[in-house]
């Protein structure tokens, strides 16, 4: 008989036991996990239905998911078990978050638990060094110094950049100055005292661990090392070709060893088929401009040699490019990018470039003088009452 009083509790216990884990949800799926993009949704599937039918695809301030550093964003039940959050902004660079499943997601439900909801962690890429170009930057040939432009993905601080970098020139340490003095994305640093002779100099430089993107978190564990070659500052040579499209005017940006010099350049620049187009000189080669390029054609571009440069460089052979400019990506943007409101005693119209977007919606709404800083500093979110929406 005395068994039996052992039982009892043992049988409770089990019938507890089981009927928790009956009433506990889990996360199914999440995107939230490993390296993310800075923008895009974050997604949440359970293995349970959570929502009702009447919550379905609609923006949710509700704090279903606290994130650690926060993201602003908001929330909506795309199906009954799958919840999308959708950040406001990007997520910060090289950081490591954290996300925490609220017991709001329980609210309309039978269940009381959702299991391992603290245990979600995700990160953006981290800090890497995407390109290096490199140009000889003076208006005489004695005056000339060789000057690396460092493309990174992320907002760099050159000061603690200068910290780490180290350049060596055909296996000697150089001398090196950074002339961009506030965060980029690209850094310009002109290497000093190398003295002009007609060869190229292979260059190495190396950025030593512990390099952070501004706003991020996440230093790089690694040096980072790149290999380069300085191109003879007697000879010009180009060194890449660019192209893009707007809808409105082709432009193709040709970076070149050093500047092109005063002369004309258009008797050494040649397009097949030919068009009309403009010059604009830029500091490491020039840009050239036309409404006339048709997206869906390409074009051959020749730049002959014998075209110099300003510190003396001569172009040694013909260079032959290829100008294309594929499928325009989608874009909507405002022509006038500094305007914020529609005055009643203004023009009444708004000028809208929409490239390659067959369907848009408008939605226009009215928002009152003194409520304008409001809605620029917290957003705005029109109410479905007080709108008018047309589709095009």
């Amino acid at each position: 008989m005395r068994i039996n009083y052992y039982l009892v509790p043992l049988l409770a216990g089990t019938i507890f036991l089981s009927a928790c884990k009956k009433n506990s949800i889990t996360l199914a799926y999440t995107n939230a996990k490993g390296e993310v993009p800075q923008l895009g949704n974050l997604l949440f599937r359970f293995d349970r239905s959570l929502a009702k039918d009447s919550m379905l695809n609609a923006w949710d301030s509700t704090d279903y998911i606290t994130f650690q550093p926060r993201i602003p964003g908001r929330f909506r039940w795309e199906s009954p078990d799958q919840l999308v959050f959708s950040p406001s902004e990007p997520l910060l660079p090289a950081t490591t978050y954290k996300a925490t499943i609220r017991d709001a997601v329980l609210k309309f439900s039978k269940y009381n638990s959702i299991s391992a909801a603290d245990k979600i962690s995700f990160h953006t890429p981290a800090l890497s060094l995407d390109n290096t170009q490199v140009s000889w930057i003076g208006e005489t040939g004695t005056s000339a110094i060789p000057q690396l432009e460092l493309f990174f993905n992320y907002r760099v601080n050159p000061a603690d950049l200068e910290d780490r970098l180290s350049i060596e020139v055909n296996g000697d340490k150089a001398e090196h100055s950074l002339i961009t003095q506030s965060p980029d994305n690209k850094i310009a640093v002109r290497i000093n005292g190398l003295k002009q002779e007609d060869k190229d100099f292979e260059t190495r430089l190396r950025i030593e661990k512990g390099l952070k993107p501004e706003s991020g978190n996440n230093a790089i564990t690694e040096p980072i090392t790149e290999s380069l070659t300085i191109p003879s500052p007697f000879v010009l040579t180009v060194q890449s070709l660019e192209a893009e499209h707007d809808g409105l005017e082709g432009v193709v940006r040709i970076l070149t060893s050093q500047q092109p010099g005063t002369e004309n350049l258009k008797p050494f620049i040649r397009f097949e088929p030919e068009l009309a187009y403009t010059i604009e000189p830029a500091e490491n080669g020039f840009v050239l401009r036309s409404d006339k390029f048709d997206v869906e054609r390409s074009y051959a571009l020749t730049i002959s040699k014998g075209l110099r440069g300003k510190i003396g460089g001569v172009l040694k052979e013909d260079y032959n490019g290829s100008v294309a400019f594929g499928d325009l990506e989608s874009s909507i943007s405002f022509n006038n990018s500094k305007s914020v409101y529609l005055s009643k005693r203004g023009n009444k119209n708004i000028e809208v470039q929409i490239t390659n977007t067959p369907k848009v919606k408008l939605i226009i709404s009215k928002i009152y003088e003194n409520n304008l800083l409001m809605a620029e500093r917290y957003g705005y979110t029109p109410s479905t009452a007080a709108v008018r929406q047309a589709s095009y």
